[in-house]
């Protein structure tokens, strides 16, 4: 008969065992399911938004000349652009660092070729603008258009196609 209670408590602490097993699988399961599902969530929302943005860049790119295609590449325009105004009778100074953004090596390195074409043709185009309206966000969204037309302008001349896809102020002080 001890044999008899002993057979039985083995019994019991295996099913006891067993259901601790069940939970810890359930558990681990819904742990994994759950982080999974999190991810595919997070992750898939991104590639989706990532395809739709990349659509309008195409279509933006299309329109400036500029590839479109592989991972940004930034390229800093060093030193900084410093050019002066004349306001009410006062000198005032505007100093802009920029970094212009392309998917094309290539146009990069007809960039830094073409670099003091460049530099000139964009001081030109910052001592030719208005001290107040660059204070305002239209005026500096202007001046980046202008910008980007300009050095694709350059590009396009010498390169037969441009392809810078963004400027970017990194610096942007008026005093």
């Amino acid at each position: 008969m001890a044999e008899d209670g002993l057979d039985v408590g083995e019994e019991e602490g295996k099913k006891g065992g067993k259901k601790k097993l069940i939970i810890i699988i359930i558990a681990l399961l819904l742990v994994l399911g759950g982080g999974g599902g999190a991810a595919f969530f997070l992750l898939g929302g991104e590639d989706e938004a990532e395809v739709g943005t990349e659509e309008s860049v195409d279509a933006s790119a299309a329109g400036a000349g500029a590839s479109a295609t592989g991972p940004a590449i930034y390229l800093e325009l060093d030193p900084a652009f410093v050019v002066d105004f004349i306001v009410a009778n006062k000198q005032r100074y505007l100093q802009l660092n920029l970094t212009v953004k392309s998917r094309d090596q290539v146009k990069v390195d007809a960039i830094k070729v073409h670099m003091p074409l460049i530099r000139n043709s964009l001081v030109l185009l910052f001592a030719n603008q208005n001290f107040d309206e660059l204070q305002s966000l239209d005026g500096k969204m202007a001046l980046k258009a202008a910008a980007i037309e300009s050095i694709n302008s350059i590009l396009t001349q010498e390169t037969g196609s441009g392809g810078v896809e963004d400027v970017l102020f990194t610096n942007f002080v008026m005093q």
